[in-house]
């Protein structure tokens, strides 16, 4: 994932489970989205959380494991990357 930051800071309801499950599907539709990119560039909380609220409702998401950083110069940490392979009607 390439993009900055998606998250738009000036809407009242950015934290609220619907912002973030949207802003996460837009994300997963252009490729995979580790967990760290999903809190540092999509402003999600608990990444985890998001997948599996949207796995409830009916989202195929597969979880891979990846080595990442969470900063230059950092260690890498073992992470999920989300898939989406599936999307609802």
């Amino acid at each position: 994932m390439t993009t900055e930051t998606i998250a738009d800071a000036d809407l009242p309801d950015n934290h609220s489970t619907a912002a973030q499950a949207k802003r996460m599907i837009a994300a997963l539709r252009q490729g995979p989205v580790s967990s760290i990119e999903a809190a540092q560039k999509l402003d999600i909380v608990h990444p985890p959380s998001t997948i599996r609220h949207l796995r409830r409702k009916g989202w195929g998401i597969l979880t891979q494991w990846c080595y990442q950083a969470a900063g230059p110069g950092l260690p890498p940490h073992r992470v999920g990357q989300y898939v989406l392979t599936k999307e609802i009607d």
